[in-house]
């Protein structure tokens, strides 16, 4: 009688196609996912708003991201429009953000309120509001990596650490209309080399500069008063040019841990006899009469013109019949923002939604043919 026996290598074949099947749908999955991030990041960097209603820039965002992953949104430019606090928060809900452009838009009342933009990880520029009177406390204070603002020459007061910790900060154009820098303003901006105090601020408040990477600064002629600490720690600071016919009154630890040459008029070398201590020394060879040297440059006024040359062109552009108006009227279904939708919706590419449904029914599909492999096998034997 004929001994049956078992051949292992009748099973082999079967073994394979199972596992190249799955090592396939396991690629193809791997490949998948991995586009998924590359995708989204090429397709949503830059971010536009065209207009947005007040209190709702963050639906304006939401329809322009159209359904997109916030953290792959750097840049954003909102041309239109007037903030208010809700409306900054609403940006704080894009975690990634680099630059932020608002020069076409207005901010309510011309203030930016305080805590606006605080600690953003990422930032790096940031243009103002081009009808900006007044910048609220710590409205971008720890802003670390934040290297440039642009602001309009509207600004009159920059309010208590409204820029504190902003270590990277290189660039902050104060204009001669500036006339009140608060408490801690500019403390801890390390990257600053040269800053000039406008004519028309008549007290520096305590810890205003403390901290920060200054060469050089410049104190206007209307300065009567120097808080404490206001340079303390300034440890670059090698000249300061006091424009003062009086020497300001100082409080206590103005210069700790500053060594630095008070340049001040021959007229009034006496009165700044006052300064001398420690490491400050005074040097009466201050000529000509105090002007303001940082201000506005090139770039900052160029970009608040343009936003000033859009505003009147749109405005030029307002229907002016009873025929055009209706004709301007949104359709029915319409909104009156129309926001610039990101690149993935222009170039109706799949959405990162679309791929991941993608992904499971790839998966599915795996454990399907699997089970229907095995099914098949269990029916042979």
């Amino acid at each position: 009688m004929a001994k049956f026996r078992y051949d292992k290598n009748k099973k082999r074949p079967l073994a394979k196609r199972i596992l190249i099947l799955i090592l396939a749908v396991a690629l193809l999955l791997g490949i998948i996912v991995m586009a998924i991030p590359a995708r989204a990041e090429g397709s949503t960097e830059n971010l536009t708003v065209q207009s947005f209603e007040t209190g709702k820039l963050a639906d304006a965002i939401s329809e322009a991201a159209d359904g997109t992953d916030y953290n792959f949104i750097k840049n954003i430019a909102v041309l239109s429009g007037t903030l208010n606090a809700e409306d900054y928060n609403a940006l704080t809900a894009i975690p990634n953000l680099e630059i932020i452009e608002l020069a076409g838009t207005e901010t309510e009342g011309g203030i930016i309120p305080e805590n606006a933009l605080p600690s953003r990880n990422q930032l790096t520029v940031l243009t103002l509001p081009k009808n900006t009177v007044e910048i609220g406390k710590n409205a971008f204070s720890g802003n670390r990596k934040l290297v440039k603002v642009l602001m309009p020459a509207t600004v009159t007061k920059i309010d208590d650490y409204a820029f504190a910790a902003c270590e990277a900060l290189e660039e902050v154009p104060v204009s001669a209309a500036v006339t009140y820098i608060g408490e801690g303003a500019f403390q801890d901006c390390k990257a600053i080399t040269e800053f000039v105090i406008p004519a028309g601020i008549s007290e520096l408040y305590p810890n205003t500069f403390s901290k920060c990477g200054f060469e050089s600064i410049s104190i206007g002629p209307d300065v009567k008063k120097i808080g404490g600490s206001v340079f303390a720690d300034c440890n670059n600071l090698k000249d300061i040019y006091a424009y003062g016919e009086e020497a300001p009154a100082l409080d206590s630890d103005v210069f700790r841990n500053v060594s630095a040459a008070v340049h001040c008029y021959e007229d009034s070398e006496e009165s700044y006899e006052s300064w001398k201590q420690n490491n400050i020394t005074i040097s009466a060879d201050l000529t000509g009469e105090y002007s303001l040297k940082a201000e506005v440059s090139a770039e900052n006024s160029e970009t608040y013109e343009a936003a000033a040359a859009e505003t009147e062109k749109a405005d030029n552009d307002e229907p002016q019949t009873e025929a055009s108006e209706e004709e301007a009227v949104p359709a029915q279904g319409q909104t009156d923002t129309q926001p610039v939708q990101s690149q993935s919706a222009q170039s109706g590419g799949l959405s990162v939604g679309v791929v991941i449904v993608i992904v499971v029914m790839a998966m599915i599909i795996a454990v399907l043919a699997t089970v229907l492999v095995m099914m098949k096998k269990g029916g042979k034997s």
